[in-house]
């Protein structure tokens, strides 16, 4: 087992303490990754070079919707990727130049809004997405195009069985239109387990915009003047920007602005192809929100850093150990509770583990942790609800094999777990009063659906 568990150390939370210890998971992972992109970006950074294309693309798009000439525009074999541009049209290709014509990313050459750089590139993804079937655009984007729609895995992304989020319709909530504000993720959404599970709050599902982000800044990083590289360049690029951690670029800004969570974005760049079909272009790479990856180069010193401050938030002691990772596993969070949910019976554990080859383990969280998410959600439901009691079953059973049972810490369990989900779960009275073992609590609950397990697909060469 990639895990070992020190159940020995574990903590169980109830209530109130469970939403404490989220939040706390969520602005320490905001806080570093901000820093990621003011490293990264930032002057003297491994992408300065790629955030003043960013702010170039801008520029351009500002002189394109004011029909100015552009001195030496960007290009793509040869021709403007500006070009079919229509000044009265209201096409996705003209919408997405328009809202890069109003974004800025560098002033005086600094960078002046690294928020601003999901937002560059989520526009820049959809209007190449957009240019293949729009008149007179450079025929270079096609190929691109295809390429970033081939980063998203297809039954991940399949939104009548893995991702079913649904649209929120508070029309007079007057909120930001972020993911979290946008879309509920039901109980049946796999990456809403995913994210009840590990601890985050529910947020916009697996995470399109992170592969189209990571695809728009490899393309950027080939820029060789104003002309865009070729389609095995940007593939090469790509994969080495995963394995070096740059990745992070792609999708720290949206985890900040509640797009996605961490997991939601991790995910989506794990269930990329491993094999871009180019040469050495192989990702080797697996993202962990337990962060526990290495090799992480230029980012190494803040990435290090936040390893620490989680593990000081989740209560570990001292400098974190090299190997040891701090997890919290939200066994039952208001979203799965019937009738009245209240989050005075949420209940999490507080898992103290060492990693043993954890950092590129796909068991750990890539294909085959999400295939068995997917495997335990399919499973029969004689229960109110889907629960996460039966889901963090299945995945202790991944991590750390079956024996693993985190009651044997004196006491059995903290102090209101069995009465808070037998409350929050609506069970009959005294059903778990004599359970002394975690299988115990679990047992009554199972999940039920029909999801598809996602295969590792190919991006051939498009050239």
């Amino acid at each position: 087992m990639p895990l070992v568990p020190q159940p020995q150390n574990a903590r169980w939370l109830t209530g109130d303490a469970v939403e404490g210890a989220k939040g706390l998971i969520r602005e320490t992972d905001a806080s570093y990754l901000i820093q990621i992109l003011l490293r990264a970006f930032g002057n003297g950074g491994p992408m300065e070079a790629v955030a003043a294309t960013l702010q170039t693309l801008c520029d351009q798009a500002r002189s394109t919707v004011a029909q100015q000439n552009i001195n030496a525009p960007l290009t793509v074999g040869g021709q403007s990727i500006w070009s079919g541009y229509d000044p009265g049209g209201r096409g996705e290709f003209e919408f997405n130049i328009r809202l890069l014509a109003t974004l800025h990313v560098r002033a005086n050459n600094t960078l002046s809004n690294p928020l601003a750089i999901g937002d560059v590139c989520r526009a820049c993804a959809d209007m190449i997405s957009a240019a293949p079937n729009h008149p007179n655009t450079a025929p270079g984007l096609a190929p691109i195009a295809q390429f970033l729609h081939d980063l998203q895995n297809a039954q991940a992304f399949n939104k009548t069985t893995n991702r079913v989020r649904v649209k929120r319709r508070d029309i007079l909530d007057q909120m930001p239109g972020v993911g979290g504000t946008q879309w509920y993720l039901p109980p049946e959404d796999v990456l809403g387990n995913i994210d009840r599970l590990l601890g985050y709050y529910e947020t916009g599902d697996i995470s399109g915009t992170t592969t189209d982000g990571l695809g728009v800044l490899a393309m950027l990083s080939t820029v060789n003047v104003a002309a865009i590289g070729t389609l095995d360049q940007i593939k090469q690029q790509l994969a080495a920007m995963v394995n070096n951690g740059l990745a992070f670029t792609s999708f720290a800004g949206m985890v900040v602005q509640m797009h996605h969570s961490l997991p939601e974005c991790m995910m989506a760049l794990n269930l990329m192809p491993r094999d871009l079909g180019v040469g050495n272009s192989a990702i080797t790479q697996i993202y962990s929100p337990f962060l526990t990856n290495t090799g992480l180069g230029e980012i190494n010193n803040v990435y290090t850093e936040w390893r620490q401050a989680r593990y000081t938030a989740l209560g570990g002691a001292g400098q974190v150990p090299a190997n040891v990772t701090q997890m919290l596993i939200v066994v039952q969070d208001i979203f799965q509770m019937p009738n009245r949910a209240t989050a005075t019976h949420e209940v999490a554990l507080i898992l103290p583990v060492t990693a043993q080859d954890m950092t590129n383990n796909a068991y750990v969280f890539g294909l085959n942790f999400y295939n068995r998410i997917v495997a335990a959600l399919n499973t029969a439901n004689p229960g109110p609800a889907i629960t996460l009691e039966k889901l963090s079953t299945a995945v202790f059973d991944q991590w750390f094999g079956p024996d693993f049972d985190p009651a044997i810490v004196n006491p059995q369990f903290g102090q209101g777990v069995v009465e808070s989900v037998q409350r929050g779960m609506a069970l009959p009275p005294n059903l778990l009063q004599n359970a002394d073992h975690y299988r115990q609590i679990a047992a009554p609950f199972v999940g039920q659906a029909e999801y598809g397990q996602v295969e590792p697909a190919q991006v051939g060469n498009l050239n």
